[in-house]
């Protein structure tokens, strides 16, 4: 018996041989187009989808008062009782600043002159630009007084059409009031139907036990973050704004008000709202002040109250509500500002921890849980 041969035995494969799978090209396909096509209906209609997502979240952080009140009265009573209060909170805010911001739109047009003068005379380029410019007007001047002519010069003055500003102002003021009031009703009924959405959404889930229970989890473990969040950033937001408001009005600077008001708003955006508020605050006591030292003083102030509610106040206060990376949280600022304007922006991180806590409980979604995540 020749036992150098063995007939039955395969051939030795290849350790360099990779056997690659068949990817399913048509469900990839379909879901890329299925992304694809949502993305751009949450872009065509941002006018429906932006305040239904912006009722959503402030509902789930007024939920907690709610339930809180409802244990003494109906909570068609205990709704209607805090979106009032914040009605009539925001509405105390806006006329308290209404003689500021009147004083501030009727200086305006000469705060944007005087900025505009100050860039042109600090940059060489445009003194150029502006010589050659004067220099081409006096050549056609030149020129056109050397043709005789017969024509009497006529001088246009632009009227300014008075009921016609008044009348555009106030339909966009009647819009702005509009769509508050449907926004506030919305809350009001997300709140008043308290655990209905919950339930329809456990029974939706599936038949199974473990899925019923993994959505109930998931819904409780997104309604517990983003309620910590939305409210934190809010008293955040009315701590920058105070500060603010206490620091410009201290150091001199006009419309401190307002600019409290912008910093405590503009807080909720990361990254990009301080900013905003340190570069427009320092070119606004650039106008006032014509010194670089308030310049300075007031940039720095700016940066120290953004900074300590930033890096102090944010970590303790949300603990594992931001355990979502810097990167991440940057570019869905960048998205949804993309997406939605300065609205998305705000809504970006709460958005964000929302399909983080859904890759957390959602087995094919790991793979994005640890893109998103801030663990190492």
């Amino acid at each position: 018996m020749d036992h150098g041969t063995k007939p039955d035995m395969a051939e030795p494969r290849d350790e360099k041989t990779v056997v690659i799978p068949e990817v399913p090209t048509q469900i990839t396909a379909t879901q890329v187009i299925a992304v694809i096509l949502s993305l751009a209906a949450c872009r065509y209609a941002s006018g429906v989808l932006a305040p239904l997502t912006v009722a959503l979240l402030i509902s789930v952080a007024l939920a907690p008062i709610v339930r809180a009140f409802a244990r003494v009265m109906p909570r068609w009573l205990a709704s209607a009782l805090v979106v009032i209060g914040i009605a009539s909170a925001f509405g105390l805010t806006a006329w308290a600043l209404s003689d500021e911001v009147s004083a501030f739109s009727k200086r305006l047009p000469s705060l944007l002159r005087e900025v505009r003068t100050t860039i042109q005379s600090a940059s060489p380029r445009q003194s150029l630009v502006r010589q050659l410019q004067q220099a081409v007007d006096e050549l056609e001047q030149t020129t056109t007084t050397a043709k005789p002519t017969d024509a009497t010069p006529v001088t246009i003055v632009e009227s300014t059409d008075v009921q016609r500003s008044m009348l555009n102002y106030g339909q966009t003021a009647a819009s702005y009031l509009g769509a508050s009031v449907l926004l506030m009703f919305l809350i009001y009924f997300l709140l008043a139907s308290g655990e209905m959405f919950k339930v329809k959404l456990v029974k939706l889930s599936g038949e199974r036990l473990s899925q019923k229970k993994v959505t109930v989890q998931m819904i409780d473990e997104i309604g517990t973050q983003i309620g910590r969040f939305v409210f934190y950033q809010f008293w955040s937001g009315l701590l920058v704004g105070v500060l603010t408001w206490l620091a410009f009005m201290w150091m001199g600077v006009r419309y401190a008000g307002l600019w409290g008001v912008a910093a405590g708003v503009l807080n909720c955006i990361p990254y990009f709202g301080p900013t905003i508020i340190m570069v427009t605050s320092a070119v606004a006591a650039a106008l006032q002040f014509r010194s670089l030292s308030m310049i300075g003083l007031v940039a720095l102030v700016s940066l120290a109250i953004t900074s300590l509610e930033g890096f102090v106040l944010a970590p303790i206060a949300l603990g594992r509500a931001a355990s979502v990376n810097s990167v991440a949280i940057f570019v869905s600022v960048m998205f949804w500002g993309w997406m939605w304007g300065p609205l998305g922006m705000i809504m970006a991180v709460p958005m964000l921890m929302i399909v983080k806590t859904i890759a957390d409980h959602v087995e094919s979604m790991k793979g994005i849980s640890e893109l998103l995540g801030d663990n190492r």
